[in-house]
């Protein structure tokens, strides 16, 4: 009877201990879509969600999506996406890696932030690529295409970070290469066109004019030294993103345009 007892303590203390521990293990108090300015359909909604949960678990990193009508007064769009990470408690892991659009649709403002080791991955100039691809989108009210954009954009870039691919999409490789090529075809046809008079010549005499070198007087003279003191560059972050504090307290990447 203590036996049986006994082991039904402890199971109870082990279910305890395990509710416990996933409820620390995710902080988080919100999904990763919150569309609170009700811009998508039902459908539209399940399946971003599953996109955005799908990546985040992929990639170690938390893509979320935030739509609110009016963002206040007092807060850029930067600091309210940044506070709305926070406090909301988003983030993969102990370094909370993860980055979040907020889309604000009265003040036509949307804004990228970015924290953990998504500052590092998303760098300005990528953030910059990211914008150019998905504001038309929501320029023209085309929110479930915008959306979708973004989190394939996020997939792309993850996918060259977990590579070590330097950033390029596909389009512009391709579009480089090709320039390339050309380019390099129409010098080197240059450069052969103004050969075409030049001969092999079997003999170096052939390439000397007569009576056009005479050494009379050879000689060394020392005349000076010079010695250049230059200052070393100091070492400075490579990461490519500009960071700002949060009201929190916390390191941010990101960014906020219009649209």
């Amino acid at each position: 009877m203590k036996k049986r007892n006994l082991l039904i303590s402890l199971t109870i203390i082990f279910w305890v201990a395990s509710l416990v521990t996933g409820f620390a293990a995710s902080d988080r108090e919100l999904p990763l879509l919150v569309d609170d300015a009700d811009l998508l359909t039902i459908s539209e909604k399940e399946i971003l969600h599953a996109e955005l949960e799908r990546i985040s678990k992929e990639y170690k990193c938390e893509v979320a999506i935030v739509t609110v009508k009016f963002k206040g007064i007092g807060r850029t769009a930067t600091e309210y996406a940044d506070d709305f990470f926070d406090y909301y408690g988003y983030g993969y892991g102990k370094n909370d890696d993860g980055i979040l659009l907020l889309v604000s649709v009265l003040d036509r403002d949307a804004a990228i932030s970015t924290h953990g080791n998504a500052i590092r991955i998303f760098t300005d100039t990528k953030l910059n690529y990211m914008y150019k691809k998905f504001l038309p989108y929501l320029t023209n009210g085309n929110y479930s295409k915008a959306f979708s954009t973004f989190v394939e954009l996020c997939e792309e870039i993850f996918e060259q970070a977990r590579a070590g691919t330097p950033f390029l999409s596909g389009k512009r490789l391709i579009v480089s290469l090709i320039a390339g090529v050309i380019f390099a075809l129409i010098v080197t046809g240059i450069m052969k066109g103004q050969l075409k008079s030049v001969r092999f010549q079997p003999a170096a005499t052939n390439y000397l004019r007569d009576n056009s070198f005479n050494l009379k007087v050879s000689r060394d003279l020392f005349l000076y030294s010079r010695i250049d003191r230059r200052l070393k560059p100091k070492s400075s972050s490579s990461s490519g993103s500009s960071t700002h504090v949060s009201s929190s307290g916390r390191v941010h990447g990101g960014s906020s345009r219009k649209f």
